[in-house]
């Protein structure tokens, strides 16, 4: 990599307040005006390009996905289809965590923006939209319930009472009693879960209700009160329930865990 080629193909209005600093013999960190939501720059950092001259690899060793581990966890398919998809839509490649988009010299200052704007939206990925969001969150919670709570016989979308419209999201099984299992993410769907269990109840079926948040801090003050008069047992959150769900099952019906 000629490093005066370089700082030549940065000497544009684009990349005005860019400069190089020498990290390591042919490894150059780009010191940019352009920075995350904390206030911390986005590393970014030059090096020689496999496809030969003419080309600048422009890289942050492995920086943005440390950085997003602090607050997000890659975890389910649907979270690395979003993260996948930001990387084909910046035209970014992922080597062994390490991101890295190569550069001709004539577009440097283009791709070096370019490179920026994907670091910033992968440290951001848990502020996407909500639908996003509750997407992640029924993945995680099935996720879960498929995998570690498998001994239950878990059963999805059950309808209990054929001519209720209102099902339940997972049913749980264990030494003959029903576990209907809610995940709930927004108001209305509290609301729904919480004619649901009074429907069940005065139906005179013989179950248990649980209720997963996404987070109950968000719910209003009476949506969580009518949930609270008709559940058995609620989890503030999706960790709550995969720390304690295991043993909770069978002491709700008095078995010990």
């Amino acid at each position: 990599m000629n490093i005066d080629s370089v700082r030549e193909s940065l000497n544009t209005p684009l990349s005005a307040g860019f400069d190089l600093y020498e990290r390591r013999p042919g490894k150059h960190q780009l010191i940019l005006p352009i920075l995350h939501e904390d206030g911390d720059m986005v590393e970014i950092y030059l090096q020689d390009s496999p496809k030969g001259e003419g080309y600048v690899r422009i890289c942050d060793y492995g920086l943005t996905l440390m950085r997003l581990s602090y607050t997000y966890e890659i975890s389910t398919p649907t979270r690395q289809q979003i993260f996948d998809s930001i990387l084909i839509n910046n035209g970014v490649g992922n080597e062994a965590g390490n991101l890295y988009l190569d550069a001709p010299m004539d577009k440097l200052s283009e791709s070096i923006l370019q490179f920026a704007g994907c670091t910033q939206k992968i440290c951001n990925m848990r502020y996407w939209s909500r639908e996003i969001t509750r997407s992640a969150f029924y993945e995680d919670l099935e996720v879960y319930i498929t995998s570690d709570l498998a001994t239950f016989s878990p059963g999805a979308n059950q309808f209990p009472l054929p001519d209720f419209p209102i099902g339940v999201d997972w049913s749980l099984t264990f030494k003959s009693w029903n576990f209907y299992l809610f995940g709930v993410h927004s108001n209305d769907k509290a609301k729904n879960v919480a004619l649901a269990l009074l429907e069940y109840q005065m139906a005179n079926l013989l179950f248990i209700g649980l209720v997963v948040y996404e987070d109950m801090e968000t719910l209003g003050k009476k949506e969580r009160i009518f949930l609270t008069r008709n559940a058995d047992k609620q989890y503030p959150g999706l960790t709550d329930f995969q720390k304690t769900s295991v043993r909770d099952i069978p002491r709700l019906v008095g078995v010990p865990a």
